[in-house]
């Protein structure tokens, strides 16, 4: 296991990730905001996968300088990407800054070439589709509140919930 962030941490996301997995299914990642999963998205590379330059983690700590990681949405909220894990990941300040409210397809083709086939095969991990497939819409919504369920027993929640509270992803807002 990478060292730079607790065991403690780690394992208190991924409790919230069973509970997460109760209240939604296999749909989870869609409806999980990344500042649910912060230390786990940390943990999906070294360096920003962007420029290759550092995220500024402390090693062995559980601190972050979040004056230089940012969350990327892969498909900005602005242009109807969806606020989950599964769009975000942790780029340097200053590629977060460049790339701005930019299509994924227009930011990749300004990477330097040695970059683009890593970036577009994160991007096709993380999202389950090639970047193409996006097709941009209305201005989503960032969500900062936490469910409140997730303060319960994973027990009581399956108590709560027999089945998940959804039948697939989010339906993207409409203009």
């Amino acid at each position: 296991m990478d060292t730079r962030v607790s065991a403690e941490l780690l394992a208190q996301e991924q409790a919230i990730v069973r509970k997460l997995q109760i209240l939604y299914g296999p749909w989870w990642q869609h409806y999980t905001p990344p500042h649910v999963l912060r230390w786990t998205l940390f943990l999906e590379r070294d360096a920003c996968p962007y420029c290759a330059g550092p995220l500024g983690i402390e090693p062995g700590g559980e601190t972050a300088d979040f004056d230089r990681a940012h969350i990327d949405h892969m498909d900005p909220l602005s242009r109807g990407g969806e606020e989950s894990v599964r769009n975000a990941i942790y780029v340097c300040a200053a590629c977060n800054m460049a790339k701005g409210s930019r299509l994924f397809l227009d930011w990749l083709a300004r990477l330097p070439e040695d970059r683009r086939e890593l970036v577009r095969r994160i991007y096709i991990d993380k999202q389950g589709q090639d970047p193409s497939a996006f097709v941009p819409g209305p201005r989503q919504p960032r969500l900062l509140l936490t469910r409140p369920e997730l303060a319960f027993d994973e027990q009581v929640l399956r108590g709560l919930f027999p089945k998940p509270l959804v039948a697939g992803p989010p339906k993207r807002l409409v203009e």
